[in-house]
């Protein structure tokens, strides 16, 4: 029996004054899914490919008399741009599960993160938007590509227990 259900994390400033905002800022994590076991897993972003694409856009309009005739044609100009599309999907991994998203456990991932200097923002207990980025950052170089905490890399910060084996 599989579960799925999107993250949704809410997030307030702790600084002074606070502003509330309605609706509240939601950080959206993406979907992650709950095996029959009780475990999380989620997917990490595509790959993706970054293309030149070159475009003709008409800068300045032709220039026509009332009897239809042109008197100054259209001016064109291209122009390139980069586009990034995905190719492929993203690799599948074990997360954390929401439930365990408390402000200490979020307080105690910031501390590790900022220990280790992934992170510098303040010590909020709040999965917000910086705490997300550096989660992200910082496991890019085992693998994973995305703000969603891996359990392996919370075992590697030592803030989530390492499981016996039996």
């Amino acid at each position: 029996m599989r579960h799925t259900f999107p993250l949704l994390l809410f997030f307030s400033a702790c600084t002074a004054p606070v502003i509330a905002t309605d609706p509240p800022i939601v950080v959206s994590l993406g979907e992650i899914e709950t095996d029959a076991t009780g475990r999380c897993f989620a997917l990490t972003t595509g790959p993706t490919q970054t293309n030149i694409v070159e475009e003709l856009t008409e800068v300045v309009p032709a220039d026509v008399a009332p009897d239809g005739t042109v008197r100054n044609p259209a001016i064109f100009r291209t122009i390139t741009r980069p586009q990034t599309v995905t190719t492929g999907p993203g690799t599948r991994f074990e997360t954390v599960c929401p439930p365990v998203y408390t402000d200490g456990f979020v307080s105690s991932l910031q501390r590790a993160l900022l220990i280790r200097r992934a992170y510098a923002g303040p010590i909020t207990g709040q999965y917000d938007e910086a705490t997300s980025l550096a989660v992200q950052v910082f496991q890019r170089g085992s693998g994973i590509d995305s703000p969603l905490l891996a359990a392996d890399t919370a075992r590697q910060l030592g803030i989530l227990e390492v499981p016996r084996n039996q």
